[in-house]
């Protein structure tokens, strides 16, 4: 009788311990090697014409080129970025060169099926935790963060990465959330007409700041 009793509490345990591992233990994660085996890397971001969108506005914001550098660690890293000649394009009112803090980025899957490997670009921690950038003609951008993908997916080796930000509609990006699923993204531009949402529609390039290939796998 005992020895039955035993065996029942131990089938329990071992059943509970495997409901309590961690969901992300099998989710899986956007994996981007730097070159060599190197944990980490630095690295290069430029995009040309980039269109910024507003909600309560019908007349984007435009900005001739976006160039920064950060670091990449496998599936994190951190960017800080520079929006140069951006202005309104109804009035002309020009915004100047707006400087970003650092911005921590996770790789993410956007979709589903993970089948579309991304990142999520989040505020700097420190401070209000949900800053982005002062942006003259628009105002303080905030929020909890901005989604993008990599548009060549999961091919190696690749010199250079593609990362798309893509407007969905007026405002609001293309993806907004981690495998379509749970805390939705968003950016807010805190202008003198009242708060809107704030999207990005770029296409952008990150390169090695060393040179070589990266190596893209999805897991």
């Amino acid at each position: 009788m005992r020895r039955n009793m035993f065996l029942m509490i131990t089938a329990a345990l071992s059943a509970l311990s495997l409901v309590a591992l961690p969901a992300v233990a099998s989710a899986g994660t956007p994996q981007i090697h730097c070159p060599n085996g190197a944990p980490s890397c630095n690295i290069n971001f430029a995009a040309t014409h980039t269109e910024l969108q507003m909600t309560n506005t019908f007349a984007p914001i435009t900005c001739t080129s976006i160039s920064g550098s950060g670091r990449l660690d496998t599936t994190s890293g951190s960017l800080q970025l520079l929006f140069h000649g951006c202005k309104d394009t109804i009035f002309g009112i020009e915004c100047g060169t707006t400087t970003t803090t650092s911005l921590p980025f996770d790789l993410r899957y956007l979709t589903v099926g993970k089948t579309v490997p991304g990142f999520l670009l989040t505020p700097n921690p420190t401070g209000s935790g949900t800053h982005f950038m002062n942006l003259g003609c628009a105002g303080i951008i905030t929020g909890n963060g901005v989604m993008g993908r990599l548009s060549a997916g999961c091919t190696s080796p690749q010199t250079s990465l593609g990362l798309v930000f893509e407007i969905g509609s007026n405002g609001h990006q293309t993806h907004k959330q981690i495998t379509g699923t749970g805390a939705i993204y968003d950016l807010t531009a805190e202008s003198i007409a009242g708060p809107t949402t704030f999207a990005i529609n770029t296409i952008a390039t990150v390169t090695l700041a060393a040179g070589g290939n990266f190596t893209v796998t999805c897991v």
